[in-house]
């Protein structure tokens, strides 16, 4: 075996060169399959001379809040000639232009290597100026574009779940964790509807869902393509009623006394039943304050506060396991039987679920007043070009 193992070695360290030789070919290879084009990659100086301007070319005509926008770039010459820039690298074929040429700026989005923008989720950022993106010729500044996108909204979200803490929740109101606690009631919230004239939708629809201790949500549409009922829906939910504790198992049977024959062991002691589950949470309050030059709005909101769920009942018990047969004293003495084991214990019964919450209340208030004085300060221009 020790020869065997003598061969096995030699040939792998005889192979050792020719494995580091192809090692670093591979490596080269890997490397020249990258779409990135090399650091020191730079334009002719030659063609940048004749750049007379460059253009940004959108794939679509607006976008909505928080999605990518596809552009394209090409570079125009003296002469006329039209050249692109290309977002891959070939390092047989390097592009004359590379959007990597490009400084690329905006407030709304920001620039990716493929030379697409990823726009800012926030909805307000975006509403009055559009998606604006400005980009120029690194080695001539002097060759920009800016161009500006609007805004749309249909990705926005147009449901909204709140819930109270459940029963016994660490971290929640109920932070000890204690088994069968009922769940809190759901959080109350406020939706504001108005509609303001913005830059790009001649009447925006404005949604504000406040709850207590929580960022401020806004949803935005053109009012002229909502539908006329349930376009928001907002629910605030009671919370979970807590899981109720298990049964405490039951007590070990006492051993059978010594003896010929030797004593029988006593039964196991039964489970306890598990502890009931917490009721769930009532459902929370929910107004809607809507701008009385259009009261229609009220009717877009599907509002519901349900009550939470109950917590189910607690795991009974197991049963005690029945105690050892008393031991033979003698040769011809048999051993006692082993006692019985003891029963599970019932489950514990489920809380019931929580009551619904109140009704919902409907205000209605000159728009001006609508969105309080906690607002964006894009909205306040908004509200302010509408008055």
């Amino acid at each position: 075996m020790a020869s065997v193992a003598a061969v096995d070695m030699f040939l792998s360290m005889s192979d050792l060169p020719a494995l580091l030789f192809r090692g670093t070919l591979l490596l080269p290879l890997a490397l020249g399959c990258s779409h990135r084009p090399p650091p020191d990659f730079a334009p002719d100086p030659t063609l940048v001379a004749q750049v007379r301007e460059i253009r940004m070319v959108p794939s679509q005509p607006a976008v909505c809040p928080g999605e990518t926008i596809r552009v394209g770039y090409e570079a125009v010459l003296e002469d006329g000639t039209v050249v692109p820039f290309a977002t891959r690298y070939d390092k047989d074929n390097p592009p004359r232009l590379h959007v990597q040429f490009l400084d690329r700026t905006s407030r709304q989005a920001d620039p990716q290597g493929d030379g697409s923008w990823r726009t800012d989720p926030d909805p307000w950022l975006s509403a009055i100026d559009g998606f604006q993106l400005e980009a120029s010729l690194r080695a001539k500044p002097s060759a920009s574009v800016s161009v500006r996108v609007p805004p749309e909204y249909d990705c926005l979200d147009r449901s909204f779940e709140f819930h109270g803490d459940n029963g016994g929740e660490p971290g929640g109101k109920n932070s000890a964790g204690r088994f069968g606690e009922n769940g809190e009631d759901g959080p109350d919230i406020r939706v504001r509807l108005g509609i303001v004239r913005s830059p790009f939708v001649p009447r925006l629809l404005v949604a504000a869902i406040e709850v207590e201790h929580q960022t401020i949500r806004y949803s935005l549409a053109d009012a002229d393509r909502v539908e006329p009922r349930d376009w928001l829906r907002v629910e605030t939910r009671g919370g979970r009623g807590g899981d109720g504790a298990g049964g405490a198992p039951g007590k070990l049977g006492s051993a059978g006394k010594a003896g010929c024959p030797g004593g029988a062991g006593g039964a196991g002691g039964d489970g306890q039943a598990g502890g009931t589950g917490g009721i769930g949470g009532r459902g929370g309050h929910l107004t809607i304050i809507a701008a009385e030059e259009d009261r229609f709005l009220a009717g877009l909101v599907d509002g519901r506060n349900p009550g939470g769920d109950g917590g189910r009942g607690g795991k009974g018990g197991e049963g005690g396991a029945g105690g050892a047969g008393g031991a033979a004293s003698g040769p011809a003495c048999a051993a006692g039987p082993a006692g019985a084991n003891g029963r599970t214990g019932p489950s514990g019964p489920n809380g019931r679920r929580g009551n619904r919450g109140p009704d919902l209340e409907v205000l209605t208030i000159p728009l001006r007043d609508v969105f309080g004085s906690r607002v964006p300060p894009e909205l306040a221009e908004l509200l302010r070009r509408s008055q």
